[in-house]
């Protein structure tokens, strides 16, 4: 989210795991927004499952602007200190995109940078970083004389997680300058001594880090002990996860289907009653004229017990059938996030959501030949959410600028049924002139798009997301599109 307005991206989260991310901005008035899903797996690598157990999605702030500027001593929480770290953390995102972002435009054809702007435009993005880091270790850091055990164990955390971040910043910057190092620009021999010059930087505040970790007793990433490297990335995750937490709304979900059962039993036993009863007045006045025992008062027994078996399929087959059916004129889950009673006392309502999973069996033409008449059948997995931003004052006016909603899909049980990851490819080599074998990877592709709905205006990322027997390759993403409302997307 930039700007106050809406935003969408799709990536390979890990191995087995497609992620879409929607940012939505807090307004001070009700909005509606929606995200839908399409993705098509073809059928001979699809595993019957239940959709829901493969979808995960957390819903927290999107930014804390003004926290860390707002901090003071006196009133500081715990959780303002975890928010303070958070918007802290992310100005060293923003520096890391724009040193990553000049760098790009260096290694572009088409808008390089000066030589002479170069240096300078990469090292006011490291000076940027190592300034967050200075002010966080003076204002949030350094303890102070009303501070208890719980204040001073977070402002050691605090230092530590923003180690890590600084650190995290600092490769990303090595990596871009790698890569714009090895990019085919006819300008980049000219910003070799930029280069050069950016790479010292880093180099001399990763050495200056490294040294304040040591110091701290914080753990250091030894390069020839994997054991310290998992630790290194377990304790990376586990702060992470502590300080985001604070940026998490609470969640209430509830299944349609299931809130509405009694509702469903009593329509469904109902309709079959009333349709008991008709037959059962209908026998009764057909007893009256059999007076003895014989075929016929045999057969309307036998009529009876068909009606009364009849009765209870009935109500069986209604309540199924209505279940079944419900999410197409609502939902099949109904979901609220409100802010939490640490953040506000009220537990503000925050955004509700109606969310929708399908299957559905698709015979689509087949790409080598579409007249041919030859069909390729498919299955075509579904989502949508559509929901209703709320007015919330209390996060507004806290510093949060929107909310985002962050969802993942796994397709970890695709895996099993795939094929061998390699193939042997029979070649001719040209040295030998003999026919040999070399192994190529054996793919499969599911075609994704996600749209976000909001604000009048729609979004769209279009992939294909490349996936073997190891897991998910990558994701060949398409050009996202922006477009009005107005237009068609067929789903």
């Amino acid at each position: 989210m930039s700007n106050g307005v809406a935003d969408l991206r799709l990536a390979v989260h890990d191995a087995s795991r497609v992620e879409w991310t929607v940012s939505l901005p807090l307004a001070g008035q009700r909005s509606v927004y929606a995200v839908e899903v399409r993705m098509d797996v073809p059928s001979s690598a699809f595993v019957p499952h239940e959709p829901w157990g493969q979808l995960q999605s957390v819903t927290r702030l999107d930014g804390a602007a003004g926290a860390s500027s707002a901090y003071a001593a006196a009133d500081a929480s715990v959780d303002a200190l975890r928010r303070s770290a958070v918007d802290a953390a992310q100005k060293l995102s923003r520096a890391h995109d724009g040193f990553a972002r000049h760098a790009r435009l260096a290694g572009s054809l088409a808008n390089p940078i000066a030589v002479s702007d170069l240096e300078g435009l990469l090292v006011v993005w490291l000076d940027a970083a190592t300034g967050v880091v200075a002010d966080v270790r003076t204002r949030l850091v350094t303890l102070h004389a009303e501070d208890g055990e719980i204040h001073a164990r977070e402002r050691r955390l605090i230092d530590e997680y923003i180690s890590t971040r600084f650190i995290e910043m600092l490769a990303g910057s090595e990596r871009s300058l790698t890569t714009l190092e090895g990019s085919r620009s006819p300008h980049v021999v000219a910003y070799a001594a930029s280069i050069e010059a950016a790479e010292d930087r880093v180099a001399e505040a990763l050495e200056r880090e490294l040294h304040h970790r040591v110091a701290e007793g914080y753990i250091l990433a030894d390069p020839d002990v994997s054991e310290s490297l998992e630790a290194y990335v377990d304790r990376a995750s586990q702060l992470k996860k502590h300080f985001q937490e604070v940026l998490f709304l609470d969640k209430e979900t509830f299944e349609v289907a299931k809130r509405i059962h009694h509702w469903v039993a009593a329509l469904a036993a109902l309709l079959a009653s009333t349709w008991a009863f008709a037959w059962q007045i209908a026998l009764a006045s057909r007893a009256h004229e059999a007076s003895s025992v014989g075929p016929r008062i045999l057969a309307l027994a036998a009529m009876a017990g068909i009606v009364y078996a009849a009765k209870d399929r009935i109500k069986e087959v209604g309540r199924a059938w209505i279940s079944g059916h419900v999410h197409r004129l609502y939902a099949q889950k109904v979901v609220r996030y409100r802010a939490p009673a640490r953040r506000a006392a009220g537990r503000d309502l925050v955004a509700t959501a109606r969310e929708t999973f399908d299957q559905t069996l698709l015979d689509v033409p087949d790409p080598l030949h579409p007249l041919s008449g030859a069909v390729l059948r498919t299955v075509v997995l579904r989502f949508k959410h559509v929901g209703q931003m709320q007015v919330c004052p209390a996060l507004s006016g806290g510093g949060a600028r929107g909310v985002k909603h962050v969802f993942r899909y796994d397709f970890s049980p695709f895996f099993a049924r795939l094929g061998d990851a390699v193939r042997k490819v029979p070649v001719l080599d040209a040295k030998t002139n003999r026919l040999t074998f070399r192994e190529a990877p054996r793919c499969y592709r599911i075609p994704i798009r996600v749209k976000l709905t909001a604000a009048g205006n729609v979004k769209e990322e279009v992939g294909t997301l490349v996936l073997s027997k190891r897991g998910l390759e990558r994701l060949e993403c398409g050009a996202a599109t922006t477009e009005s409302a107005a237009a068609d997307w067929l789903f």
